[in-house]
């Protein structure tokens, strides 16, 4: 792995920001009341394909961008995104090839980072659990993932070295 590498990490993941803001910000393309968590997803794949200091580098600036951007408490983002990255470098060996076990992946990690998020937006009084439908704001981004990820995860793999023995697809 080079500096390459961190540096397209960090391009995808101000890109996907702006597509998560612009495309999927507030009043717009929020199908169900809920939007897909693109930044997320690819702090996931990044992760997949990153040394362990630079995916926790590239999770914490873009969870950092992510709240400065979102308008969300500064941090709560971050600590999301590193909790994410922390857990996908640890079970990133045991990834297998199969659709299934990626797709089952993904959404138990975009479930873990919004349920992250949802908690400490709660300790900092946002009273997420407070609106009687707060599992959307958990479970539709993290299905909208899954949808996202067979058209993101080829994509990235191939812009982060397609060739890693412990790419996703």
């Amino acid at each position: 792995m080079t500096g390459r590498h961190i540096i397209y990490a960090l391009l995808l993941s101000v890109a996907g920001l702006l597509i998560q803001t612009t495309l999927f910000g507030e009043s717009r393309i929020n199908p169900f009341g809920a939007a897909p968590n693109v930044v997320l997803l690819l702090i996931i794949v990044s992760a997949a394909h990153l040394e362990a200091e630079p995916a926790l580098l590239v999770a914490f600036t873009a969870g950092l961008l992510m709240d400065l951007l979102g308008g969300s408490t500064i941090g709560m983002w971050a600590i999301s995104f590193l909790v994410v990255a922390y857990v996908t470098l640890r079970v990133r060996r045991r990834i297998d090839d199969g659709l299934l076990v990626v797709a089952a992946g993904v959404l138990g990690l975009s479930v873990l980072g919004q349920a992250v998020f949802s908690i400490i937006g709660t300790l900092f009084g946002q009273q997420v659990f407070a609106d009687p439908g707060w599992y959307r704001q958990i479970v539709l981004p993290s299905l909208y993932n899954i949808v996202l990820a067979i058209v993101l995860i080829p994509i990235v793999s191939r812009i982060m070295g397609g060739s890693d023995t412990r790419r996703l697809v």
